[in-house]
């Protein structure tokens, strides 16, 4: 449940700041929100003691630590799938006289240039859409108002 807005303190540089404050699994604690000016999450209200929110760091760290090897496994799985596919085709070119291969060259130049041209073509076109009255956006909503309203 969002809670308003709250001072909080961080841990690690002594930085204060105001952000949202969110209750945290409904309890009374708030939701650590990462500090701008060090980036650790081991923040906490002003007005709260740090060996309550101990566990709680501990518990986002460890999961923000085992998305980040998640995150590596694959680009790492991605690579290697990469690596043998790069083999693969140097393996049938390997016996390819040069007229094939240059023909070949072409044909990929020309799949990638078809593949750049349909990105251009299916990127969505970014709306621009103003909102009166009273309006609720969550944390991090970029918003964009037009002046000539």
């Amino acid at each position: 449940m969002y809670r308003g807005l709250t001072t909080f303190e961080c841990t690690n540089c002594g930085h204060t700041f105001k952000s949202h404050n969110i209750e945290y699994k409904m309890t009374w604690l708030c939701v650590p929100q990462r500090c701008p000016q060090c980036g650790s999450v081991r923040t906490m209200p002003i007005y709260s003691e740090g060996n309550t929110y101990k566990p709680l760091w501990e518990e986002i760290e460890q999961i923000e630590k085992e998305r980040e090897e998640k995150r590596y496994r694959a680009e790492a799985k991605r690579k290697a799938e990469e690596e043998t596919q790069r083999k693969k085709q140097a393996k049938k070119r390997k016996h390819l006289s040069r007229g094939l291969k240059e023909k070949q060259d072409k044909q990929r130049e020309k799949k990638a240039a078809k593949r750049s041209e349909r990105q251009q073509l299916v990127e969505p076109q970014k709306e621009e859409t103003i909102l009166l009255g009273a309006t609720w956006f969550p944390p991090g909503t970029p918003l964009k108002i037009d002046e000539e309203l």
